[in-house]
């Protein structure tokens, strides 16, 4: 009898470690489908545009451009380093691993190497661009509603402390 718990025990064990492996490789599969270490470099692409509206919304004049320039260079070098492909492909992996099951994933899998799935992963960065910029539209006016709400909580909050 024991012998034959331990077969059994030995025998889940493999089948969990090999659908285990399985769905690592679908994963891996789905990272690579989804060109997702390309889409950093669109990252990049996006920073750099944004820094330029930057630049010209510090109004940075020409004698403060080198200036500017430098910080620049040495943030992108920074973000390079630290948000690169390979620091965060494991994290992604270990994110998508515990927020899917297998069974979606192969649903994904399914989907992105059709036509429609392949015309939304070409599509997606300039959405994604699309987006942020609009987002960055928003906050132009929300941002100073935001701070001087965020003035008025500080005025408050200093009020309140000085009565106790």
């Amino acid at each position: 009898m024991r012998l034959l718990t331990v077969i059994l025990v030995l025998l889940l064990s493999s089948n969990l470690y090999a659908s285990e492996a399985g769905k690592k490789e679908k994963l891996t599969d789905l990272v690579y489908i989804r060109d997702m270490d390309s889409m950093m470099d669109g990252m990049y692409s996006q920073m750099e545009s944004m820094m330029q509206g930057l630049s010209k919304q510090m109004n940075i004049k020409p004698s403060e451009q080198p200036i500017f320039d430098k910080y620049y260079q040495e943030m992108t070098l920074v973000m390079r380093e630290e948000m690169s492909w390979s620091t965060m492909q494991p994290l992604v992996l270990d994110i998508y691993d515990r927020n899917f099951t297998e069974q979606e994933i192969d649903d994904m899998l399914a989907f992105y190497r059709t036509p429609t799935g392949q015309s939304l992963l070409k599509k997606m960065p300039n959405i994604m661009q699309e987006s942020m910029v609009m987002s960055q539209q928003l906050m132009k006016g929300t941002l100073p509603k935001i701070q001087a709400l965020s003035m008025q909580l500080a005025e408050e909050l200093k009020d309140a402390r000085a009565q106790n």
